[in-house]
């Protein structure tokens, strides 16, 4: 088994030596005020520990870059308190790769929404920034056609879209030129943010250089050049107290060796805490809520262990192919776009011990702990399918073995979780879609009141995520007429109906996450070590799937079940266990 590092060896965040921060008058900053620099890094302290595999590594940045992220900030804090206390910090959203299809149908449209429901600071700009040559009018243009109103905000919308797409601004650039970047940042310093300051009448007067915000919607392949380039060339004047983040979004390498370059590349240009790595799938609102569901029930807590749930199951399922995506996803396959990443992440949070607080931090080790406890994976644990049309989409070689499916069962090998298994599937072209998570409990021992019918059923918990977020728990009860009948039936918490009010306003998962990353909230962000250690337990699973020749995926039907059920994988799994 592989463990953690011991305490002595793993330091918190909370645990880190605080660096004063000055301001230009020589006052001390405020380092509870998410909106301003938490500390700066001095010549003797560039840099700072993280854990990883019992290793400490030390991240060299450059001493003009302020570590930015808040750690004070809580689970429980009210979203909109914490963004109402950052209203009068100005931001420049940058949205690298702004001509791309993520950038048009997810992040712009999302910094919309969160403008239009006056969750931005008061004083804000958002540029794209692209090799594309456009004109502003062009980009307001294409952002334009990609925006749209909730059923509720339709009211406002024309005029909320107007003055978004004031704020609306371009530039053409190659990612990885410092020349290009070098003139972004004059151009932004001499015409952009002194508009921001004329128009920013809520600071009463006091002239704040706005926090920069870069969002790479672009390809893992000019991460590194372009992360470079930033730090060289485009960083937020720290001298005059902004900061400067970076949003990065997944894939985060293909495997350990990758993922370790890239980080290796990154940590030269920016400390750990101004990264903020994407996840979207822990920004939705159920899996945001996972932790206090789990936690915040004693009837929940008392009776997550071994002891009590007998199984678990993390599924994710589309009933659509790959669908313009082909060329991305025939490099990687259906283990790197959703398991190591999507499933993994929910399961941890699913799976972990209580943290101590509800604090970023002690969230992020309490998950760091599980992702140890986890035995890495390898090809037996696996059964990986294609769907029947996947060689015949365009862009996917004729003789490919890239996995549409791949189901797998978790051993966390601990004392809450010891034999429990935790099955993740995800496949492409299914029947159905679907997220969720199911846990069964176990029989129980007293079957004096189920008819024989019924004994095989369990109390379940089914959490579904999209595409309608709801809870339920089934029990076996008897019908409230004269026949009386036992059967099994559920109680539900379906989040449209029970929240009726809020689900009309219901923010997605970039939203969220976009506005945590403006305030300094690393919550919902994936650390370093936790990605480390997530291709640690895939990467022998990975290298023995791929190896000449690879292992041959089972075919099955466009619009199937999929080659196995997440219930016939578990009872594979304790026929296993009997044996053994």
């Amino acid at each position: 088994m592989s463990s953690l590092p011991t305490s002595s060896r793993l330091m918190s965040l909370r645990e880190r030596t605080e660096i004063p921060v000055v301001g230009d008058d020589g006052s001390h900053i405020d380092p509870s005020n998410s909106c301003s620099p938490r500390r700066s890094l001095s010549n003797s302290s560039r840099g700072y520990e993280r854990a990883s595999r019992g290793l400490t590594r030390v991240a060299s940045a450059s001493s003009a870059l302020s570590l930015v992220s808040n750690p004070n900030l809580s689970l429980l804090d009210s979203e909109l308190q914490v963004v109402e206390d950052c209203k009068e910090f100005p931001v420049v959203v940058v949205v690298v790769g702004a001509s791309g299809d993520l950038a048009r149908k997810k992040t712009l449209p999302a910094l919309f929404s969160l403008f239009y429901h006056n969750l931005l600071p008061l004083s804000f700009a958002v540029v794209g920034y692209a090799r594309s040559k456009l004109s502003v009018e062009e980009f307001r243009s294409s952002v334009s056609s990609n925006l749209v109103c909730r059923v509720g905000d339709r009211e406002c919308c024309e005029a909320k879209t107007r003055a978004f797409l004031e704020r609306c601004f371009y530039f053409s650039g190659q990612y990885g030129s410092l020349e290009d970047w070098l003139n972004f940042d004059r151009w932004l310093s001499e015409d952009i943010e002194p508009r921001m300051n004329q128009s920013d009448t809520a600071t009463r007067g006091a002239r704040r250089a706005p926090g920069r915000l870069f969002y790479l919607a672009i390809p893992p392949s000019v991460f590194a050049e372009t992360l470079r380039s930033i730090s060289r060339g485009a960083m937020a004047p720290e001298e005059l107290g902004a900061w400067t983040r970076v949003i990065v979004e997944k894939p985060f390498g293909r495997d350990s060796e990758s993922y370790m370059a890239l980080r290796d590349l990154v940590a030269e240009c920016f400390p750990e805490e101004a990264l903020y790595r994407i996840d979207h799938y822990v920004g939705k609102p159920l899996v945001a809520n996972l932790t206090t569901l789990r936690l915040g029930n004693f009837v929940f807590d008392a009776l997550w262990n071994r002891h009590c749930i007998e199984s678990v199951q993390v599924v994710f399922k589309e009933d659509f192919g790959v669908e313009g995506r082909a060329g991305y996803f025939d490099a990687y396959g259906i283990i790197r776009d959703i398991l190591q990443n999507h499933l993994l992440q929910v399961l941890s949070i699913i799976a972990m011990d209580p943290p101590a607080s509800p604090h970023a931090a002690d969230i992020n080790e309490a998950k760091l702990r599980l992702l140890y406890d986890i035995k890495p994976l390898h090809a037996k644990d696996f059964i990986i399918g294609q769907y029947d049309r996947y060689r015949s989409e365009r862009g996917v070689p004729k003789d490919s073995c890239t996995a549409t499916f791949a189901a797998c069962v978790v051993q966390i090998d601990n004392e809450r979780w010891r034999g429990v298994p935790f099955v993740m599937l995800a496949g492409k072209a299914l029947d159905e879609r679907k997220v969720y998570v199911k846990v069964a409990f176990h029989e129980t021992p007293n079957h004096t009141f189920i008819p024989e019918e019924l004994r095989d059923k369990r109390n379940t918990f089914y959490i579904e995520i999209q595409p309608r977020p709801a809870v339920e728990l089934s029990f076996i009860t008897k019908t409230p007429d004269l026949e009386g009948r036992v059967v099994q039936t559920k109680l539900d918490l379906v989040y449209n109906e029970s929240f009726s009010a809020e689900a009309q306003d219901m923010p997605d998962a970039y939203e969220r996450l976009i506005s945590d990353a403006i305030v300094g909230d690393r919550t919902l962000f994936i650390s370093d070590a936790q990605i480390s250690r997530a291709w640690e337990l895939f990467d022998p699973a990975l290298k023995e799937l791929e190896r000449d020749p690879p292992v041959q995926p089972v075919i099955y039907p466009y619009g199937s079940k999929g080659p196995i059920l997440p219930e016939t994988l578990i009872k594979k799994y304790m026929a296993g266990r009997m044996q053994d």
